[in-house]
């Protein structure tokens, strides 16, 4: 079987591209490998076929990870869908539960996770990492990001435990790719191909100007409008990014009415039915959530952090099928999922950090306009800046389009990040002494780039002198990790935020569950905290200052901190979530969408768990009760009398608290009433869900 001709016959290709072509010259079968080039240039079939030649000439594991769950489980479908069954390979993934082993994936032949979960893995020493003979890092230029020293220290882990484990590293374009290479002693392809070709220009006072050309389009009322229409006629779709949420839902709704005019009566059909499902995605739909179900029925949308996963989901199905004409979306849409469009537009490269406003780097100037053109579909994509006077035109050219890529930089030395890996090193035994600390950090990106390690072991010093204070690690002739230590690494907590909840865990017990609430939004982990207006904060401060008595931690020795405001108000979050406060009233509050509060729920139920754990660690059951109690109204969102309720499959808080209110308020309860007495409360559907439940053996449907 010729193994390349089967792969392109199981894709649809007649034909290699030149990015192909130049990889497979380089003889990718064997050694390390570094592929740089733009997006869609086809670098994830290249590795596809150096992984499929891996499994046939090998019987070692493939493990494939990403930077993103959507992005990895993209990529695993894929595989799934195109070799598996043709090659009887056993394919999974694994993105979830950051304190197992995870064992089971050791029947499996690929493996597709994140790096966070791979480095999960790594620290609870699963057995089958030994087995592994590739890894596959998809977008390596995330190395130089917040999260690169964990990508950085993953491989050198990985290269350290299996010295001929083999290293595919996948990268958009960035121009030190050869530094990557020589890190990993790797054969290096850095192509410029695109599928697509693209046309980068900015738009002003009615003109796309271009490198050298010039395109007049009909002019409206502003910008937006006339590229949207512009890009419509031609019978295409806009992708536009916006520099703030509130931005994006905003413009999204502005051009709503014009790509209404767009669609087809079956699409307008399809999306007046279908909104529904964005509208429903809670129980009780928040004002976004129905802000969103209205633009989409238009044929657009709004796309960021703050939208529920299943709503960002339906939206990019939608627009891959054609249905939602224009998506208006925050820049982390650039990071995550394969969402091509035929037209990008930039409605803003500035961006606020600290309540200043700042310019963007030119590599998320190119993150961005990556997604214009469709493979197959288009024979070009444009990318377009708004500019918003004559200025600016010149200005974008040479900031942007002409400007070259940054080098990309090991992020090793950020400390917040090396505590926890120190930790992990020391834990796992990768690390006993200064001198084996030193020869695993030469393997290290940082060394290869740098040289001189004594700026970071100044830094590894001052960390293993607080580990060692925490009760974390024993220093004598040798380092070693106590029960403790051990335990702070496999749980993936900052060795900070587990001193902070080890040094309430000591303390007697509290009556007041805010106390426990504010212990755990006082982490690092649950950072970025609340927004809060310079009034919120003058209230808050007063309110703070009344409770200060009552918490596990000094508060007046916290008031350095100038996050402490935000921490105090992301409690009170919590805090109105436990107690039934809708989400609506949350989010007019706090100023936090639902997709935000989800994902800090998910961070802040992680922390309670870690809690529970290392009071078990410390012998203790103290605490144990109400931190279960607050895990299961975390979880739920309801006071503890609904907890019995909710257990039910469709009964959330809003439904359960109903039932609790007409009576229905144990289980035993609801198994007494008469469907059409649930039926006047919940709805026929969910009253014969509920008899279901209770009584399997029975069927309770409408006659």
């Amino acid at each position: 079987m010729n193994l390349l001709e089967e792969a392109m016959k199981l894709n649809g290709f007649t034909k290699l591209n030149p990015m192909q072509k130049s990889a497979l010259a380089k003889n990718p079968f064997q050694g390390n490998f570094v592929i740089s080039s733009p997006t869609a240039s086809g670098k994830t079939f290249v590795a596809e076929l150096i992984m499929l030649d891996n499994l046939l000439k090998s019987n070692k594991k493939i493990v494939y990870t990403a930077p993103l769950k959507a992005l990895a489980h993209e990529h695993y479908r894929r595989f799934k869908k195109l070799y598996s069954r043709k090659f009887n390979i056993k394919v999974t993934i694994s993105t979830g539960d950051f304190d197992s082993p995870s064992n089971y994936l050791a029947k499996f032949d690929v493996i597709y996770t994140t790096y966070e979960k791979l480095d999960s893995l790594i620290r609870h020493n699963a057995f089958w990492l030994s087995q592994i003979g590739m890894l596959v890092v998809d977008e390596i230029h995330e190395i130089d990001s917040d999260r690169g020293a964990t990508i950085e220290l993953l491989i050198t882990k990985l290269r350290f435990l299996n010295p001929e484990i083999r290293v595919i590293c996948l990268s958009a374009t960035i121009p030190n790719a050869e530094e990557l290479a020589k890190w990993l002693d790797a054969k290096l392809v850095v192509s410029e191909y695109r599928a697509v070709p693209l046309k980068e220009g900015v738009y002003f006072n009615g003109k796309i100007c271009y490198e050298d050309t010039e395109e007049k389009i009909e002019e409206k009322e502003n910008p937006i409008y006339s590229l949207i229409f512009d890009t419509l006629n031609r019978k295409k779709q806009i992708l536009i990014f916006a520099n703030t949420r509130r931005s994006a839902e905003k413009i999204a709704e502005k051009i709503s009415p014009i790509t209404y005019e767009f669609l087809g009566s079956r699409e307008r059909k399809f999306l007046e039915r279908h909104s529904e499902e964005i509208l429903n995605v809670l129980e009780q739909p928040t004002e976004q959530c129905k802000r969103l179900a209205e633009v989409v029925k238009k044929g657009s949308a709004f796309h960021h952090a703050g939208l529920l996963s299943k709503q960002r989901t339906k939206i990019e199905d939608w627009f891959r099928e054609g249905k939602i004409k224009a998506i208006v979306a925050t820049p982390t849409l650039a990071l995550g999922v394969n969402l091509p469009s035929h037209t990008v537009v930039i409605h803003s490269l500035y961006r606020y950090a600290g309540g200043i406003s700042e310019g963007i780097s030119v590599r998320e100037y190119k993150q961005m306009i990556g997604r214009a053109g469709r493979p197959k579909y288009d024979k070009e994509g444009r990318a377009i800046i708004i500019a918003r006077n004559k200025n600016e035109v010149e200005y974008y050219f040479q900031k942007y389009i002409f400007a070259p890529l940054e080098d990309i930089h090991s992020r090793l030395s950020l400390e917040p990040v090396l505590r926890a890996h120190v930790l992990s090193l020391i834990a796992n035994r990768f690390v006993y002494d200064y001198r084996t600390m030193e020869e695993f950090f030469a393997k290290s990106f940082f060394a290869s780039q740098y040289g001189n390690l004594s700026a970071l072991f100044a830094k590894i010093d001052d960390i293993i002198k607080l580990l060692e204070e925490f009760g974390f690690i024993r220093v004598g002739e040798r380092f070693e990790a106590t029960a403790l230590g051990k335990r702070v690494s496999e749980l993936y907590l900052d060795p900070i935020s587990a001193h902070k909840i080890i040094s309430a865990l000591m303390q007697e017990p509290k009556k007041n569950e805010f106390a426990y609430l504010f212990m755990i939004s006082n982490c690092e982990e649950l950072a970025p905290y609340v927004y809060l207006s310079p009034k919120q904060e003058t209230l808050l401060y007063a309110e703070l200052m009344d409770v200060r008595e009552e918490q596990f931690f000094d508060v007046e020795k916290e008031l350095y901190d100038e996050t402490i405001l935000n921490k105090f108000a992301l409690a009170k979050v919590f805090e109105d979530w436990i107690n039934e406060v809708s989400e609506q009233e949350i989010m007019e509050n706090y100023k936090i969408q639902p997709g935000i509060l989800r994902s800090r729920l998910e961070n802040a139920d992680w922390l309670l768990y870690s809690a529970i754990e290392l009071e078990k660690v410390m012998r203790s059951k103290r605490h144990r009760k109400m931190l279960n109690m607050l895990r299961m109204r975390m979880k739920y969102g309801v006071k503890a009398e609904l907890l019995a309720l909710v257990q039910l499959r469709q009964i959330g808080r809003v439904r359960a608290r109903k039932l609790y209110k007409n009576g229905f308020r144990r289980i035993a309860d609801l198994k007494k009433a008469p469907t059409e007495s649930l039926a006047k409360i919940v709805g026929r559907k969910i009253a014969e869900s509920i008899k279901n439940q209770l009584f399997p053996q029975k069927k309770f449907l409408k006659t």
